[in-house]
């Protein structure tokens, strides 16, 4: 019997690619051929297909295989349907280049993984098209590809928000907008390595079997589901995956033209909810977003902790910033798992996607870093930023997994605030006399500052209001510290739930119930309710309020010297507030048990300590803080 040899790959250069064609013989069998071309001379022509390798459990290199130069190559499962769905349409055999990642890329060679993986970018920029096969079609596949295209064709820049929604939510479209959810639902959307490949290409359409459908019309149906809130889609968890890849279509295509930049960093943290089988692609799979690849390189040779660790040492390099290490109070890491030290971020930690900003440090001006905010606010430059540590670089030493940083220690943790999975934390008895506190109403204005990080808008590009919030937060505090409050007052249940679980917080000895009934009334201002649901900005206290103490989990904090701050839910009394060179906010350290160094707990806000303050203190000295 005559042993059938498989393929082997030819070995190729780091600048090389190669492409597959499709070949029909006399007998109608079909087959193909590998050829490689340079990335530094013209391609031809080719497309490409974005498409799921689905799990280890259901999908091997197994039983499929395509002949290549007369020798077997086993391809994935899923790539039979998709190759039937293109001779169905008279594609396969048209004379098109393809290159396809599974059959193009030699994965058992690693050198020549990671110099692939490099050229990611280049290889779906330039494809004439890439495809992205869902899979099979559906029940409401068709229906809904149709209801896409509709929207593409109806909806213009001038119909407006009213117009869009009395079109759009009638009842007829009920099995539309549900086959929308079910199309979002597909696995591809949870896949890492499919960012890039939905935000990348010049050109791309979506397959369902037979039927397809633009990226344009499928970007805009995202966006008219986040309009139509009654239609359930924005509910859906597949809508926050695909509705943050269209936000990153914006920036990256705004990038070619504007000063505009996606990050890594800011990518790794949006896209922190997405699945990957091997951990090192959290990164890796995202590069070719990123202005700033060059941060890391491709080396599958490495495990994901020495990945993550080299990612934070090189962002700590180019940009003398220690920015980064403020990701890893959210991205800390899981018991149990690959160790790596309190200021290394682990992108294996899957958080729910931020609605808000992954960070303080993720504020709009922090061009190295970012967010995605939304299109509007593009056009306007942010007029605030961050900066505790002034105009200082980050001056550090990095040994091992150890991180020597020079700052200053500010204060100590004293009170924290209560919260819904907290409880309440007192400052001590007395840490300042009641003939040495200001005003309760300066107090109680640093408390505002400090609920809303001293910001107008989630995207921390303007500074809050100070008369306009301050207004409004007193007024929502005296209506529910006075007892009973009128119907006709309400205030939004989380305020109330917050205030009665910290009124007998105390700030420089004082109640916060006390601070708030020893406080002229102000005049209301009509802007105290609930943001609006079709505002981005929710540009009012209690919006900010929500996003920062609901949504991002920060709780009030009070320290032994009467300052007042926000800290991340796992700082605790006793923990330090420190200022360290070449960090845009405060961060809070915990003495380590034998006493030899720290560990990052989290950022922190300590209100007037925002802007360099902390450098112009006379009674505190700079020191090397080793944390571990």
């Amino acid at each position: 019997m005559v042993e059938i040899k498989s393929y082997s790959y030819q070995p190729i250069r780091y600048n090389e690619i190669r492409l597959l064609k499709f070949l029909q013989d006399d007998d109608g069998f079909i087959s193909a051929i590998l050829e490689a071309f340079s990335v530094e001379q013209p391609l031809p022509e080719y497309k490409s297909i974005s498409y799921t390798w689905a799990s280890h459990e259901t999908n091997t290199l197994k039983p499929s295989t395509l002949e290549i130069d007369n020798c077997p190559l086993p391809i994935l499962n899923v790539l039979q349907p998709f190759f039937h769905t293109l001779r169905a349409k008279g594609i396969l055999l048209d004379g098109t280049w393809w290159w396809i990642d599974s059959i193009c890329m030699d994965l058992s060679n690693l050198q020549e993984r990671g110099q692939q993986v490099q050229h990611m970018q280049f290889i779906y920029r330039q494809a004439k098209e890439v495809i992205v096969w869902l899979g099979e079609s559906s029940d409401d596949s068709d229906l809904t590809i149709d209801f896409m295209k509709f929207i593409h064709r109806t909806i213009h820049p001038q119909v407006t928000v009213p117009e869009i929604r009395a079109m759009l939510q009638q009842d007829q479209y009920r099995a539309q907008w549900s086959g929308l959810s079910n199309f979002l639902s597909r696995k591809w959307w949870t896949r890492i390595w499919t960012v890039q490949e939905f935000v990348v290409p010049q050109s791309v359409s979506f397959w369902c079997g037979m039927g397809d459908v633009s990226r344009d019309a499928v970007r805009l149906a995202i966006c008219m589901a986040d309009i139509c809130t009654s239609a359930g889609v924005k509910e859906t968890p597949g809508f926050t995956l695909a509705n943050n890849r269209r936000r990153a279509w914006i920036l990256y295509e705004t990038s070619q033209t504007q000063a505009v930049t996606l990050s890594l960093l800011a990518s790794a943290a949006y896209f922190s909810c997405m699945d990957a089988t091997d951990d090192r692609d959290r990164l890796y799979g995202l590069m070719g977003l990123a202005a700033d690849q060059s941060l890391l390189r491709v080396d599958y040779t490495k495990n994901a902790a020495q990945v993550y660790l080299d990612f934070a040492k090189s962002f700590i390099e180019r940009y003398k910033s220690l920015d980064i290490i403020c990701f890893a109070a959210t991205y800390s890491a899981i018991k149990g798992d690959f160790p790596l030290p309190s200021w290394v971020p682990n992108w294996k930690r899957k958080n729910r996607s931020p609605l808000v900003i992954p960070s303080m440090v993720s504020q709009s001006s922090q061009a190295h870093i970012g967010n995605y905010r939304t299109e509007r606010s593009l056009d306007f430059d942010p007029a605030v930023r961050y900066s505790a540590s002034g105009s200082t670089k980050a001056n550090y030493l990095i040994e091992g997994s150890a991180l020597a940083a020079k700052g200053i220690i500010i204060d100590t943790v004293d009170g924290i605030a209560g919260s819904k999975h907290h409880a309440m934390v007192q400052t001590l008895p007395a840490n300042r006399s009641d003939s040495q506190s200001p005003p309760a109403s300066d107090i109680l204005t640093s408390v505002c500052r400090s609920l809303v990080l001293d910001r107008k808008d989630r995207y921390l590009s303007y500074a809050m209001p100070t008369a306009d919030f301050v207004r409004d937060f007193l007024c929502l505090l005296k209506r529910i510290a006075a007892k009973p409050s009128s119907p006709e007052q309400s205030t939004p249940s989380e305020l109330q739930e917050w205030f009665e679980k910290n009124r007998s917080l105390r700030i420089q000895g004082r109640s916060l119930e006390d601070l708030v009934l020893d406080t002229p009334d102000p005049e209301a201002s009509g802007t105290t309710a609930a943001p609006n649901e079709d505002e981005y900005y929710h540009d009012t206290f209690f919006g900010r309020f929500y996003d920062i103490v609901v949504r991002l989990s920060f709780r009030l904090m009070a320290t032994r010297n009467g300052r007042v701050g926000m800290v991340t839910k796992k700082a605790a009394k006793g923990d330090v507030v420190c200022v360290l060179f070449g960090c845009s906010v405060p961060v809070v350290l915990r003495r380590s048990e034998d006493g030899d160094g720290y560990t990052l707990i989290g950022e922190c806000f300590l209100d007037g300590f925002m802007n360099g303050e902390a450098l112009d203190l006379s009674d505190v000295s700079e020191q090397m803080l080793v944390i571990m």
